[in-house]
């Protein structure tokens, strides 16, 4: 570290006490496990310049994980002088550790919120917007503006020491007490319950207070979520897992004996909105150990499968789950027990190959303050290593049952999406009407995945049983693209020639083809083209065409229907 770094050791210091603090260490009290914790990762940035220093520490406190906590010895003269925290290091707490790093950039160290995801973007996928959130909920939190939010942080100095209070009052043999119960724990290396390596236990009540609860808010349930032990090899098993170790620390979903096995399935916090990993720890007779190691698609509660007991997880705030198959016409929902946060198993014999291994799940949402009820859909494999998507349909009614299920299969027994590594489904519905030359009546479907994301989605000409009728076509959108702006455009064969279908939302006034079909304009769009020739029309050449979409504020986009 070079001498101007030297020179704002104490800004570097703040800065990682900061980010590190989150007010459920068992020695926040004192201050040494966090202040011990901060010193190392100042020791460890590297750098020729302040800022240099500055983004080396960013990348150990936004990467590396927390080194193991010593076993410190009591300090019978010094402590700490860690005043209770002010409103803004209050709310601060209440952050995930990346989002405490962002807000600690932006309040302390004077960046904006683009420098600051600057910064953070070689380790992590944050953008500005991710920082102006962290900065908001500060902001509500604490009633303070920016202004006395860093004042309050820059007052702190996490490294100033006072000399310890003598026990005057402590009876003798309480102080002997204490310290041989003290030295007795160190001296075997062992500490009591509640030690800075435990995983997190989130209380029952905590998705209760909002109204849209994610991961975060997932309180630990089963009946082995007191067996301390337990959980600290579970946790252990996963720092060591060279693999997917966690990201920040880690809480504990479920902990529980689930056919005759120990199981622990924990989260890791990697904060920013980010999703979770989510680990699987099993410990039976012969074999211990971490089973399954899965990067969820989206930091929203969803279905988690345990093992392969074809037994899943259920948030506290999706209530009666019913499982319904994709290969049948029409949905037959029906319901599932659950039991302490565990369903009950599902037929094995369900997950069928030709439907990608995936079964359906209809549930309520019921979030807590100020949500409203909804029901929602998902998609859940039988192999805990896969995705589980949520089907998330574009201006659904209560009436749009049929094209629902129709989407479902489409999606899982046609391909329409393929589901291994999607995320999150998002579906509409463009245009629903009849085929020339006898095709009868179709919808012209988009669908959109929620990772990677960013990806462009794909239209699907379906028939009313959820038959692709179509290839996968092109639209203008992705999965965070407004409903009335997008457009999508596929080639349909019928028994005598192909045709060129597109449609488009309310917001775009007109659709417009160039190319080898000519200039054809309206909205839907029903354009003959080449005769179908051969007995597979799939492999056959087609027209060089485009289609333009043009919306009511001028904007215009291109898309190809292949």
């Amino acid at each position: 570290m070079r001498t101007a770094a030297r020179k704002r050791y104490t800004d570097l210091l703040r800065l990682a006490y900061l980010a590190l603090d989150d007010g459920t260490s068992p020695s926040t009290a004192d201050g040494w496990a966090v202040l011990g914790r901060a010193r190392g990762a100042v020791r460890r940035a590297r750098g020729a310049s302040y800022g240099a220093v500055r983004r080396g520490l960013v990348g150990v406190l936004a990467t590396e994980p927390p080194a193991r906590p010593r076993v410190t010895r009591p300090r019978l003269f010094v402590e700490p002088a860690v005043t209770p925290p002010g409103p803004a290091r209050a709310a601060l707490r209440e952050l995930s550790p990346h989002e405490r790093l962002a807000f600690v950039l932006c309040r302390v160290e004077g960046l904006t919120p683009p420098e600051a995801a600057a910064e953070l973007g070689d380790r992590l996928l944050v953008t500005a917007g991710d920082v102006d959130r962290a900065l908001a909920a500060v902001d509500r939190a604490s009633g303070l503006g920016a202004e006395a939010q860093r004042a309050e942080l820059l007052a702190f100095d996490p490294a100033l020491v006072r000399l310890r209070p003598p026990p005057r009052a402590w009876p003798v043999a309480v102080v002997l007490a204490a310290l041989l119960a003290a030295g007795a724990l160190t001296a075997r290396g062992l500490s009591g319950t509640g030690r800075t390596d435990d995983p997190v236990l989130v209380g029952p009540g905590r998705w209760r207070a909002t109204g849209t609860p994610t991961m975060d808010d997932w309180p630990a349930r089963g009946g082995l979520t007191g067996d301390r032990a337990l959980l600290r090899r579970a946790a252990a098993a996963w720092r060591a897992d060279r693999r997917a170790p966690p990201l920040g620390r880690a809480a504990v979903l479920f902990a529980d004996r689930v056919d005759g096995a120990s199981v622990v399935v924990l989260r890791d916090s990697p904060g920013l909105g980010d999703p979770p990993s989510v680990a699987q720890y099993f410990e039976r007779p012969l074999t211990r150990g971490v089973e399954s190691v899965r990067r969820l698609g989206s930091p929203a509660g969803q279905l988690i499968m345990v093992g392969t007991t074809w037994r899943y997880l259920v948030p506290p705030w999706l209530s009666d789950p019913r499982v319904a198959l994709p290969s049948e016409r029409t949905p037959g929902w029906r319901p599932i027990g659950v039991r302490n946060g565990l369903t009950n198993p599902v037929p094995w014999r369900w997950f069928t190959p030709r439907c990608q291994n995936y079964v359906a799940v209809r549930m309520v949402h019921r979030p807590g303050a100020g949500g409203w009820p909804r029901r929602l859909t998902q998609l859940v494999s039988h192999n805990p290593g896969s995705t589980a998507p949520r089907v998330w349909f574009r201006d659904a009614g209560p009436d749009d049952e049929g094209f629902q299920w129709a989407a479902v299969r489409a999606a899982t027994c046609a391909a329409a999406a393929s589901l291994t590594e999607s995320g999150d489904l998002r579906i509409g519905r463009l245009w629903r009407g009849s085929l020339p030359d006898g095709g009868g009546r179709a919808t012209l479907m988009t669908v959109d995945v929620a990772s990677p994301w960013g990806a462009p989605g794909a239209a699907v000409l379906i028939g009313d049983d959820g038959r692709a009728l179509s290839g996968r076509g092109g639209t203008n959108g992705d999965y965070a693209s407004p409903a009335a702006t997008t457009a999508g455009a596929v080639w349909w064969p019928s028994r005598r020639r192909w045709h060129l279908v597109a449609a488009a939302g309310p917001s775009v006034t007109r659709l417009k083809t160039i190319g080898d079909v000519g200039g054809h304009e309206g909205n839907p769009l029903l354009v003959p083209g080449p005769p179908v020739r051969g007995a597979a029309p799939a492999t056959e050449p087609l027209p060089v065409v485009q289609v333009v979409a043009y919306e009511a504020d001028g904007d215009r986009t291109v898309i190809s229907p292949s």
